[in-house]
């Protein structure tokens, strides 16, 4: 699971950037991967979210800023997530708008994850090491995130000499791909052409159906088994959608697993999902989870996957 930039950005501030007097009136809160709370300014957010009526986790193609204004929305939570955080260009949209204004909405969260410190070498040598878990980061999008956040960090991190340069998730998506790959058992993504779909793929694809069955009841609040169950909902997708693992098979795409990151996401908060994302409206069918509808439809997803895309 790939660190999320803002949630590097946070790290970063701690010894680059003078935090102003009333930072703790921003609302953030660190959680390990089991949902344990850590430290909060204003309350355990993870648990703010959960008293909303409804909850959704969008990806950068919606207009959750739009969506999180309109009335009936008001008991709704928005959750930036992995996804989009990850795909914004540039970052600071998420947090402003083309105007420089920065964007605030009580209903509108940013969610990921933080990798922990790498010890010095002589932290090493004396045995006095930090934390080696990652963090979990929850903040609103209240008036004061963008006074607390080094937002000329911000804009500086998409410039040609600016960190994203140094955001390499490579070793992240390799890993996930022979996770994945072992899933399925195959070493290559094309050998799923060489498996019959009856009955081989039919039974691997039903093999997975009851493994996000078992496991699904038990991703709230935690992050690993969301990770695990989102997965599988991917390795299904993978069997019968040749546009998927053509995806799959590209090389320097560093937005791959979006779609599953997503519906990570999703899983770890009890939500729905707000994309009209092919990918992601098969994923969600899969662990069963409800798409953003308007006032007037069913508020299920009712999209089918299809088989070959």
């Amino acid at each position: 699971m790939p660190e999320i930039r803002y949630a590097c950005i946070i790290s970063n501030m701690r010894s680059t950037f003078s935090l102003p007097p009333d930072y703790k009136k921003h609302a953030i809160t660190f959680l390990t991967p089991n949902g344990k709370e850590k430290g909060s300014t204003q309350g355990n957010l993870f648990e703010d979210i959960q008293k909303y009526e409804r909850r959704f986790v969008v990806d950068n193609h919606t207009d959750w800023f739009g969506l999180s204004r309109l009335p009936e929305n008001s008991n709704a939570a928005f959750i930036l997530g992995t996804t989009a955080d990850r795909e914004s260009s540039p970052l600071k949209f998420l947090l402003e708008d083309t105007s420089g204004k920065p964007k605030v909405r009580q209903n509108v969260f940013m969610f990921g994850m933080q990798s922990p410190k790498r010890p010095t070498q002589q932290e090493v040598l004396t045995g006095h090491l930090p934390p080696l878990t990652p963090d979990l980061v929850i903040s609103r999008l209240d008036e004061y995130a963008a006074l607390v956040l080094d937002m000329e960090g911000i804009r500086k991190f998409e410039q040609p000499d600016g960190d994203k340069v140094k955001f390499d998730s490579s070793w992240s998506i390799a890993d996930e791909k022979t996770k994945l790959l072992s899933l399925l058992s195959i070493k290559r993504i094309e050998e799923i052409k060489q498996m019959p779909e009856l009955p081989d793929r039919q039974m691997k694809d039903e093999m997975l159906r009851l493994e996000i069955e078992c496991k699904k009841p038990k991703c709230f609040n935690r992050f690993w088994e969301s990770h695990d169950v989102a997965r599988l909902a991917y390795s299904r997708l993978l069997l019968f959608s040749t546009k998927a693992r053509n995806e799959f098979a590209k090389l320097n795409c560093p937005n791959v697993f979006g779609d599953l990151h997503l519906i990570q996401n999703a899983l770890f908060f009890n939500a729905g999902f707000a994309s009209e994302d092919w990918a992601v409206k098969a994923m969600a069918i899969h662990c069963g989870l409800q798409k953003y509808e308007t006032q007037t439809s069913t508020g299920r997803c009712t999209c089918q996957p299809t088989k070959n895309d």
